[in-house]
């Protein structure tokens, strides 16, 4: 076999340490930005879902003084709700407007241990 040809299959052998080690670092990079992308993807899922959950909750509360055939109080009112397996903290408050008689409803919803506001809703309900 002459030298000719052995430099030829070293030559066309296959890649080099260092350009795996490139091509794999590469790949890292790549890799680490998708999972940064996907965690931010599923946390925003769960937001969204629990505000959408919030709005459930606070579009009911809303429906409920509407449809009574009783004037609401003024006032404050806490409660809780559930809705798809989560517990939600309910502030509703009446207060009085201009004309008297309409009185504006203010839902306020939270998670039942947090603190931040999910969702907030305003109605206004007339006089029977």
């Amino acid at each position: 076999m002459d030298a000719s040809r052995v430099r030829q299959r070293a030559e066309c052998g296959g890649f080099t340490l260092l350009e795996v080690l490139i091509a794999l670092f590469i790949l890292a990079i790549a890799l680490a930005a998708v999972m940064r992308n996907l965690t931010q993807a599923i946390a925003t899922t769960g937001a969204l879902r629990d505000r959408t959950l919030a709005l459930w909750v606070a579009e009911n509360r809303l429906a409920r003084v509407e449809a009574i055939v009783h004037w609401p109080p003024l006032g404050r009112r806490h409660t809780s709700a559930r809705e798809d397996g989560r517990r939600f903290r309910v502030v509703t408050r009446v207060r009085t407007t201009a004309l008297p008689e309409i009185r504006r409803v203010r839902v306020t919803v939270r998670r039942a241990h947090g603190r931040h506001v999910l969702m907030r809703l305003v109605g206004f309900v007339r006089k029977p």
